[in-house]
């Protein structure tokens, strides 16, 4: 190396032989790591990955912060109010190389006792970026990552407002989401009054620190305390990790969008298949006992609906509550609601109808398995080391604590496998997750800080291992709504939560759409929502528009799932009338129509991490304006779908990238890269089909169910 003299050390896969080039170079032609530091100053370096300036470090633009600061967590029904008082932020100038060799670049940022150590490790194709431990009295990092104006970020778990998050701030901190989750609007106000739970732009029930770039790189945190991903600069994007051990970020690029979520989701993980008996009609949310569910059944199938399960979450009995009616947290059968329900599940299950109950990680202290549990010591302690009793809406609940592995054992030997395995329930609803406070003390003597995001993903985990264990995977599934790093690879099915039944985009039918959108590109391709919604205050009520609605979007998605919601008698129900029925039933046809489509996406998703509903820009790279479209996604290659959002419209407007496009509902053929107008009658909602698509057959088939309702509309804008 000459003096003065600007130098290149390039680190690369296995693959590559180990070069050295001159700056002339194109920065980027070899995979692997390039460094470029100027040994007279001492401030400067910078660090390319397959082309990404991954580090951008000088006395101007430092690339990482320490600092320290306290916080103040505040909970309320899984609601979080976090108060942080920043004490100091210091930027490390001097950076030095410490070491180097085939896969890994030591460096050095500060100096002294103020330094920090940060490992650069090419591996498989992916650049690791470990940091050390923080220096003494620091507890807060910041590093930064070089943008540019043009770019697009997505991600960050399961975000319900923004797809494209440029501009905006995310704190990645499971929770609620809060009902209305719009400060400006009156769900939102009425809620932050009641109890603080209105949420906000990102607040969410799974949340994590990962995002996708347009420039097809994504970078993943291993951070299990709180994080921040600040996308507000033009110039960089800063991410803030609260821990003295900041742990590791993935950095992966690919050459499309497909390639680079299978590269993400070959780190973090991915779904199992579902079961196939899930392809073939519709669940059924009911509720009542053993007669009423029977009830519903013969109902719904009297009309036409194809049934594929009944999900009766009221299985172990029910307490009513000022929210709503809710259900007795005691993971058992409960036989005076639900007589003969045993030899109920044998003789439907013949019939090709399911049966789904209800669990969640916590027990009501009013029930047998809390006081068994809470005799062994099996729950999460406080402060005192006593079992921490959390208030869940006018009731209380211990919750089991995951990290003891007797308790774990117990929990999902005992409660899952025998009270619903054994039961014959073919899956259920894997609630909550997210409400864990953060002065809770673990078994495994961790802090509650580093286990509140964490949680989900274990208790995610012990219902993969019930199942897994039990030999019923690819028979029994389970959905969850909470969600962090690991609950891609245990988790068979997300939903995205309790959503306002309404019109509202951040809470309502409008919502769920960017939702499955995001999640798919932070790893988990598996999505549904409760058909019509589910919370019900402030006098907002489910109409039979807003459920149809839902439904025929739902009839283009990996599973179709009804929900009575929290206030079952104030809202419509899909068995409210005959004619909401039979509308139902010609959108479960639909759906099993595309069934054998539907189950190729699946296993794509399982061997290659592909998401089933893909935002526009994965498969048309070169429309600009795909970039931008959240409320519009691709089903698979083949069907774009843009669902209907809107009370009394009979026309939508959309915009078809550059293909050729067959219109569902009436064959009539579209040329790509313009906006249009189309016919959106209820029972039709805007679906497009590429003209020479492998499936075109069977999408045809579709447009013979003809909707009653349906008229001639089409106009180019």
């Amino acid at each position: 190396m000459l003096f003065g003299v600007v130098f290149a050390i390039v680190l690369v896969t296995p693959s590559v032989a180990r070069t050295v080039h001159s700056p002339s170079n194109s920065i980027g032609q070899t995979p692997g790591l390039l460094i470029e530091l100027n040994p007279l100053k001492s401030d400067e370096l910078n660090a390319y990955y397959n082309g990404i300036n991954v580090i951008e470090h000088s006395k101007k633009t430092q690339f990482v912060y320490v600092g320290s600061g306290k916080t103040k967590y505040k909970s309320h029904y899984g609601n979080f109010e976090i108060d942080d008082y920043l004490e100091e932020r210091i930027g490390l100038n001097h950076v030095d190389v410490v070491e180097q060799n085939q896969k890994t670049v030591v460096l050095r940022f500060g100096r002294h006792a103020l330094s920090l150590q940060v490992t650069l490790t090419v591996e498989d194709d992916v650049l690791t970026v470990a940091f050390g431990q923080l220096p003494p009295g620091m507890n807060r990092l910041w590093f930064r990552i070089k943008a540019d104006g043009e770019e697009k970020v997505y991600g960050a778990g399961e975000q319900f407002s923004y797809f494209n998050m440029r501009g905006k701030n995310f704190p990645i901190w499971t929770r609620e989401q809060g009902v209305g989750r719009n400060k400006s609007t009156y769900a939102t106000f009425q809620a932050d009054n009641n109890d603080g739970g209105g949420g906000d732009y990102h607040t969410t029930y799974w949340a994590q620190p990962t995002f996708v770039s347009s420039k097809k790189y994504f970078l993943h945190s291993t951070a299990s305390s709180y994080v921040e991903l600040d996308f507000k600069r033009k110039e960089f994007h800063e991410i803030m990790i609260w821990n003295t051990n900041p742990g590791e970020v993935k950095i992966g690029t690919a050459k499309s969008f497909a390639g680079l979520v299978s590269k993400l989701t070959g780190i973090i993980g991915r779904q199992p298949m579902l079961p196939d008996w899930m392809h073939t009609g519709s669940i059924l949310g009911v509720q009542g006992g053993t007669g009423s569910m029977l009830k519903y059944l013969k109902q719904a199938q009297d009309q036409g609906v194809s049934v594929n399960g009944l999900w009766i979450q009221d299985w172990v009995g029910r307490i009513r509550t000022s929210f709503g009616r809710r259900l007795f947290w005691n993971w058992k059968w409960d036989e005076k609601q639900y007589p003969n329900l045993p030899d109920e599940i044998l003789k439907l299950k013949k019939k090709g109808v399911a049966v789904l109950g209800y669990i969640n990680p916590n027990l009501n202290v009013e029930g047998d398995l809390f006081k068994e549990g809470n005799q062994y010591g099996y729950f999460v302690k406080n402060s005192s080391g006593d079992t921490y009793i959390t208030d869940f809406g006018e009731f209380f609940c211990g919750t089991i604590d995951l990290t003891n592995p007797d308790a774990y054992t117990w929990y999902k030997d005992e409660v899952i496998k025998k009270n619903m395995i054994d039961l014959g329930l073919s899956g259920w609803m894997a609630d909550f997750g997210e409400y864990l406070p953060t002065d809770s003390v673990f078994f495994n003597g961790q802090s509650g800080l580093v286990m509140h995001n964490i949680w989900p993903a274990l208790w995610a985990k012990i219902n993969f291992e019930a199942v897994s264990e039990a030999g019923k995977l690819g028979e029994v599934m389970y959905w969850m709504r909470a969600g962090y790093t690991g609950s891609q690879k245990y988790n068979t099915l997300t939903w995205a939560g309790d959503q306002l039944v309404d019109w509202s985009l951040d809470d309502g039918l409008a919502s769920v759409i960017p939702a499955a959108l995001s999640l798919g590109l932070s790893g988990h391709g598996l999505h549904h929502f409760d058909i019509g919604g589910y919370t019900s205050l402030f006098g907002i009520t489910r109409t039979e528009e807003l459920l149809l609605r839902y439904a025929e979007f739902a009839a283009f998605t990996p599973v179709m799932r009804t929900h009575e919601g929290n206030r079952p008698s104030q809202n419509w129900q899909v068995y409210s009338c005959n004619h909401t029925l039979q509308a139902f039933a010609r959108l479960t046809k639909i759906f099993v129509l595309l069934s054998n489509y539907t189950r190729e996406l699946v296993k794509e998703n399982s061997e290659s991490g592909i998401p089933t509903q893909r935002p526009l820009f994965m498969h048309y790279e070169n429309c600009s304006k795909c970039y931008d479209i959240k409320y519009q996604y691709m089903y698979g290659p083949d069907l774009l779908v843009a669902p209907v959002f809107e009370p009394d419209r009979e026309t939508w407007t959309l915009f078809l990238p550059e293909d050729q496009w067959i219109f569902l509902w009436d064959g009539k053929l579209y040329q790509g890269g313009k906006t249009y107008q189309v016919d959106a009658l209820m029972g039709n909602t805007p679906v497009f089909y590429r003209q020479h698509s492998k499936w075109a057959s069977v999408f045809k088939k579709i447009s013979i169910l003809k909707n009653t309702r349906s008229k001639q509309v089409h106009e180019e804008l």
